[in-house]
């Protein structure tokens, strides 16, 4: 535990060097790129690849909210599909006869095979796509069919793309109730994770995981990936094609970016979706990508790369070990507070030897690795507060310790499954997550602000909207009336815009 706390907190450490570093001496030197920028580049085609299994109760709200969502008009989605499958099929296919940007890949096997499977169909089926219209995309877009994307996503991207061959945005779960401990784990996990550990990784190694979603291909990645369309880009083999699919990017040393961009100071460019919340599916969906991330890569990529690499690796591997660790330490925590209970319930009875004296080494051991407990939980706080604000930050040490014990019963799992496939020759199945999608009102917040509406339609320009902005933070009120006041708009204009909004 000592040890583990120590590589947690050289990371710790590096973070806020980090942080420092770029405030005080890169940003006073270089301009960072502003919202204006990814609104006026021209925009190069992009391809969004959903893989579908199962998903019609959820994929056609799903695809409403991202056509309705996204500030961007070079784009087309291509849904992969199994024959299999007509619920999901008919679900598109209702989005697809009003969108001609939208395209149903129907796989030739039934399903479900594998995501990774699914998506070089998809893949295929965008080079036919281009062959027949001409069209040449600079970008794919990675997504599943819970997803709530950003409206500014594919600007993102676009500024980016070709600059950069994988840019990776960060994943945020949708909030679970304050006392949802099981789905809302992953909110202090998924925190950390995509605002700390990520930007660690990326200034270390020039290495960034990919979550599957929210990632972002420039055509360079994939032709190298496919060499040139011959090979498929996924790998069926691997149950996290995604993570795998970041280490063979690496390998090219091609430039792979973490992005984590706010567009003002309460709205960062994320995609965003619900996890699961019940016990079996949180410990199916972890014992997956423990199987694929540790097991698999430790047996496939090995410990390649220079030391800072194999750093990294290694910091992604250790999690078999942490898990086990903390659930024995666990039991004996327990175990002493029994005993302690005992002897004060029945003093006169025999007392247990202390076991640890003062002095002792082991004492010193134990109170450092309490006070990096506390570390750990204050870094939880600090870290979940920045996205989700007080009521949530206060629950994430109870979500800690129950998620740590959900991370258990996830390798049990993951060490039983990938035991019988190596012994037995058992086969490593896609263990899908069922989805969910929020309703109406909980997609409120993440869609398209006015200002971005009547970007996207042409009626006022991306300059009008940054003195509008300007004169609403030093004045207050809101931006439509701003912009009716600065003649900018008309009232009619107003109405309609809004009116499309809500719609």
């Amino acid at each position: 535990m000592l040890l583990s706390n120590l590589d947690d907190l050289l990371v710790d450490i590096y973070y806020f060097l980090y942080k420092i570093h770029r405030k005080y001496f890169i940003y006073k030197k270089y301009r960072p790129f502003q919202v204006e920028d990814i609104l006026t580049k021209e925009e190069q085609f992009l391809a969004v690849m959903i893989p579908a299994w199962q998903e019609s109760s959820v994929i056609q709200a799903m695809l409403k909210n991202t056509l309705s969502s996204y500030n961007y008009v070079n784009y087309h989605i291509f849904v992969g599909c199994y024959p299999n499958d007509p619920a999901t099929i008919s679900e598109i296919e209702k989005i697809q006869r009003h969108h001609n940007n939208m395209h149903i890949s129907i796989l030739k096997s039934f399903g479900p095979t594998s995501k990774a499977d699914c998506l070089n169909e998809i893949y295929k089926n965008i080079i036919a796509h281009e062959h027949k219209t001409q069209i040449s995309f600079a970008g794919f877009i990675l997504h599943d069919a819970e997803d709530i994307v950003h409206p500014l996503e594919l600007k993102l991207y676009n500024h980016l793309i070709p600059r950069k061959d994988m840019v990776q945005i960060p994943v945020i779960p949708l909030e679970r109730p304050w006392y949802d401990l099981t789905g809302g784990h992953y909110q202090d996990e998924f925190a950390e994770n995509h605002i700390k550990e990520l930007v660690v990784r990326e200034s270390l190694t020039g290495h960034v995981p990919s979550a599957g979603v929210g990632t972002a291909l420039s055509r360079q990645a994939m032709d190298i990936i496919s060499q040139n369309q011959t090979i498929q880009p996924f790998d069926i083999s691997n149950l996290t094609e995604d993570y795998d699919l970041a280490l063979r990017l690496k390998k090219h040393n091609l430039s792979l970016i973490f992005a984590r961009f706010k567009t003002s100071p309460n709205d960062i460019i994320a995609t965003r979706e619900f996890f699961p919340d019940t016990i079996a599916t949180v410990i199916r969906q972890k014992s997956r990508w423990i199987m694929g991330i540790i097991f698999q890569g430790w047996r496939n990529q090995k410990w390649d790369g220079p030391l800072l690499m194999k750093y990294a690796l290694f910091r992604d591997r250790k999690a078999i070990f942490t898990a086990q660790i903390s659930i024995m330490a666990y039991f004996i925590l327990v175990n002493i507070l029994m005993v302690w209970f005992i002897e004060w319930l029945l003093p006169e009875s025999y007392h247990f030897p202390p076991l640890v004296r003062r002095g002792e080494w082991l004492e010193y051991m134990l109170w450092g690795n309490f006070i990096f407990l506390l570390n750990r939980s204050l870094h939880r706080f600090y870290f979940t507060y920045q996205i989700y604000g007080t009521l949530t930050t206060v629950m994430s040490l109870p979500r800690q310790l129950w998620g740590n014990i959900l991370n258990f019963m996830a390798s049990l799992r993951a060490i039983y499954l990938y035991s019988c496939h190596i012994m037995f020759d058992m086969p490593l199945v896609w263990d899908k997550t069922e989805h969910m999608f929020p309703d109406s009102e909980q997609l409120v917040p993440y869609r398209k602000k006015l200002g971005e509406f009547l970007i996207h339609n042409k009626i006022i320009a991306v300059d009008n909207l940054h003195d509008a902005l300007l004169f609403q933070k030093k004045n207050g009120g809101k931006i439509g009336q701003i912009l009716i006041k600065m003649g900018y708009i008309t009232e009619q204009q107003l109405s309609d815009t809004l009116t499309l909004q809500d719609e």
